[in-house]
């Protein structure tokens, strides 16, 4: 990666973030000032428009910062029910692109975790960074013959995430035009997310856990992890081999390798779901390796979401379908109170509109599991799921216990995985009693 790339400078104190923060905010509030002129101007605007050039200029704004406001922007880019589908293509280049920091900055932050440059631990380290995200930087290092992959992270990522969330909160409202005093729950879940990613010792602790808990899935491949070598802001692992899903779908794969590993993908998730009852809340393709062998390479476990008995209840049995037969309807209503999608001060007919509105946008979200195979090439379920979305983002309202931030990142993260993958996979799920799978002739993976 050339020196030219990488940025020397990081803006790691509270009055300089704070500063650009700031004028990612005035941007957006000069494009809203604009966008109200062309109007009185006559002129024709749509607010896809404005969500677009907000969106462009907070991930510029985004991108300079990373830690968590890149979270923040890869949060967005996977939360299709809050956000505009215009603003949320853009935030999904957060994904992708991070300029990496410099070498002098990556010995500094080693030395400061480690107690010594990566030049006195490792035989061999490549100064410049192989991949770059939001929190941190990967490179390549190599000791007694086996080559490593070392996370380092960002400086003042950890330190900046409160005083960065407290900002985020001034302009949040703004975005997506929704009260703070709704928006809060969320932003404290998200804040809450952000500080356990940030430190890679509990990381270390999540991957270690489910590498342990795993084991038992032949076609996973977890890295080796070196504990002696990990500290508050370095982790270090196993290099894996393998391809990232934007580099293995340009190799042009053959599409029974790419239901291979989508099945291997969902058969994971729905373990960690409905057996651990915890799960890897951040399923971006970065955090996927698809390899030679036929294995799928498992790297990043710095977020992960504990999913507690009755919130699992509650939410999936939202997938029953005979939940929304009529005899059923105080089980329906209990269900929804529990998941704080109802409201004190609802009227009767705001209840029948939410009822209808979130109890159509859950079926459409367990189509997969209620169909037992699912073919994600299909375009009309994800129609159906966007624009239920849309209309859950126009009435400006968020409903639903904070949990559901991190659970619904999760589902819409994967099928949205499944569909650039192109697969068709079985989706059938033994932990869900309520589903009559027998006319489907294989057993359920």
């Amino acid at each position: 990666m050339a020196k030219s790339d990488e940025q020397s400078k990081l803006p790691t104190g509270k009055v300089a973030r704070a500063s650009h923060f700031l004028k990612g905010g005035l941007r957006v509030g000069a494009n809203v000032v604009k966008h109200q002129a062309k109007k009185l101007l006559g002129k024709e605007v749509s607010r896809d428009d404005l969500d677009r050039e907000n969106a462009e200029d907070l991930l510029k704004t985004f991108t300079q910062l990373r830690g968590s406001a890149l979270k923040v922007a890869q949060t967005i880019s996977l939360d299709t029910i809050n956000f505009s589908k215009s603003f949320v293509e853009v935030m999904q280049n957060a994904q992708y692109s991070v300029p990496p920091m410099s070498g002098p900055m990556v010995v500094q932050v080693f030395k400061r975790s480690i107690g010594q440059p990566p030049e006195k631990v490792f035989d061999k380290f490549n100064i410049h960074a192989i991949r770059a995200a939001s929190l941190g930087q990967v490179h390549e290092a190599w000791k007694d013959g086996k080559k490593l992959a070392v996370k380092i992270q960002y400086p003042g990522v950890a330190e900046s995430i409160q005083s960065d969330m407290k900002i985020f909160r001034t302009f949040a409202p703004r975005i997506t035009r929704i009260p703070l005093e709704e928006l809060e729950p969320y932003i404290q879940e998200m804040e809450e997310k952000f500080l356990e990613e940030a430190d890679y010792r509990k990381e270390l602790q999540n991957s270690l856990a489910f590498k342990e808990l795993c084991k038992n899935f032949p076609n996973l491949r977890f890295p080796e992890y070196y504990p002696e070598l990990c500290g508050d802001k370095v982790l270090t692992m196993e290099w894996l081999e393998g391809l990232h899903l934007r580099e293995y779908l340009a190799t042009n794969p053959p599409y029974e390798e790419k239901q291979h590993f989508g099945q291997i993908i969902w058969d994971f998730y729905s373990f960690q779901i409905h057996a651990l009852r915890q799960v890897n809340a951040d399923p971006h393709p970065g955090n996927f390796l698809f390899r030679k062998d036929g294995t799928l390479g498992v790297i990043d476990f710095g977020c992960t979401k504990l999913i507690p008995e009755e919130l699992y209840k509650a939410y999936f049995s939202l997938g029953d379908p005979k939940i929304y037969e009529p005899k059923n309807r105080k089980k329906l209503d209990a269900t929804f109170e529990k998941l704080a999608l109802y409201r004190e001060d609802d009227t009767p007919e705001e209840r029948e509109y939410v009822r209808d509105l979130f109890s159509r946008f859950a079926q459409i979200l367990a189509t997969p599991y209620r169909l037992g195979k699912m073919d994600f090439r299909q375009t009309d379920f994800f129609e159906a799921l966007n624009s239920v979305g849309e209309e859950i983002a126009r009435t400006r309202e968020l409903r639903g216990l904070k949990d559901f931030l991190f659970l619904n990142r999760t589902f819409l993260g994967l099928f949205n995985l499944f569909h650039q993958l192109g697969v068709e996979l079985d989706t059938r799920c033994e932990y869900l009693p309520y589903y009559d799978y027998s006319h489907l002739s294989a057993s359920p993976s």
